[in-house]
């Protein structure tokens, strides 16, 4: 069965978030930090906003239990205090993904992450309200890294608050849908021509390599 391109519909779904967010947690004076915070103690962020909820950022320097000593432990706890004033409309789950990630203090930029960690997870503002990274990185190769300097670091954390349902919706067909279905576009505008001859030329160019590959010593 043949089909032209004005047949060709498209659905498109997408998984959008409320709210995205960025936060940077700088910790100083992490010797006397790791004396006075064993293991199963944390100190905590201040609390930041994401889509109508509050959350903190609680880094254990020993590890958040016993079986995670000599870890660095990262935890992203939901931190809302009235749950009816939350986002949702009295909804308790919260789907959410989030990041984190040790970043440069000095002399480097921020962009240089060697230790991130991502989760999508769902939250639970009566019960399930503290989740991460129990083994983030030990902590003697934390003390060797370029990420603490000074007797610093800094965590960063990604926090997207994603929607429910996924939004579906129909969008017209483009150039590289129809190649996919394997429709003849009949082409209205420049735009599509130029696509067309671009990917013309690009096989064509593939083809020559091949052919001059067949005869190279």
């Amino acid at each position: 069965m043949s089909t032209t391109a004005a047949e060709v519909t498209v659905s498109a779904a997408a998984a959008t978030a409320v709210a995205t967010k960025c936060h940077l947690f700088k910790i100083e004076g992490f010797k006397r930090i790791k004396t006075m915070y064993g293991n199963g103690r944390s100190i905590d962020s201040c609390g930041f906003e994401a889509a109508g909820h509050t959350w903190r950022i609680q880094f254990f320097p020993d590890g958040n239990r016993a079986e995670n000593a000599g870890f660095v432990s990262l935890v992203l706890k939901l931190d809302d205090h009235d749950a009816a004033t939350a986002a949702g409309g009295g909804n308790d789950d919260v789907l959410v993904e989030f990041r984190f990630s040790l970043v440069c203090l000095h002399d480097k930029p921020a962009a240089s992450r060697a230790y991130t960690k991502t989760y999508t997870t769902t939250f639970n503002t009566k019960a399930r309200k503290a989740l991460g990274c129990c083994q983030f990185i030990r902590r003697d190769e934390l003390e060797r890294s370029e990420y603490l300097r000074d007797d610093g670091l800094a965590v960063r954390c990604d926090v997207a608050v994603l929607n429910n349902p996924v939004d579906v919706k129909e969008r017209a067909a483009q150039a590289h849908d129809l190649e996919r279905l394997g429709v003849v576009c009949d082409c209205k505008d420049d735009a599509c021509k130029s696509h067309h001859l671009r990917t013309a030329l690009s096989f064509r160019e593939a083809l020559v390599k091949l052919f001059l590959g067949c005869f190279h010593l």
